[in-house]
């Protein structure tokens, strides 16, 4: 009897399937990991794997691009209604303000007539 090499210890990962830039669509690129991507451009000529790579970082871009827009523009949102909450309570302080001066002028008034009546009650 033949001897046998027996059950074959190493396990060969599964292959990654080759692609061509026609195969990737841009969802594609995106979506795919940097190690799964570099996987399916093995065989891929290196002037078409820079190519892809390149429209990939594109693409990565723009989305950053468009976050930071879209994050800016909240945020600016968020900064005119922050402002907008502070000019109507400085407005309401500036009234509590002129209300207070109000009473505060009535009562100098009346406290400076009834020093006077005070006074002129001692004279008498």
């Amino acid at each position: 009897m033949p001897e046998s090499d027996g059950p074959s210890t190493t396990t060969a990962l599964p292959s990654s399937p080759t692609v061509s830039s026609s195969e990737l669509n841009d969802d594609e690129l995106l979506s795919l990991s940097t190690r799964e991507l570099n996987r399916r451009l093995q065989s891929v000529s290196p002037d078409e794997r820079n190519r892809l790579k390149q429209r990939r970082r594109t693409l990565k871009n723009r989305g950053y691009a468009q976050t930071c827009r879209s994050r800016r523009v909240s945020n600016h949102h968020r900064l005119q209604d922050t402002v907008e909450d502070l000019m109507a309570e400085v407005n309401e302080l500036k009234e509590k303000v002129s209300t207070l001066t109000a009473e505060r002028d009535y009562y100098r008034e009346q406290s400076e007539l009834l020093l006077q009546a005070f006074v002129s009650g001692q004279q008498s």
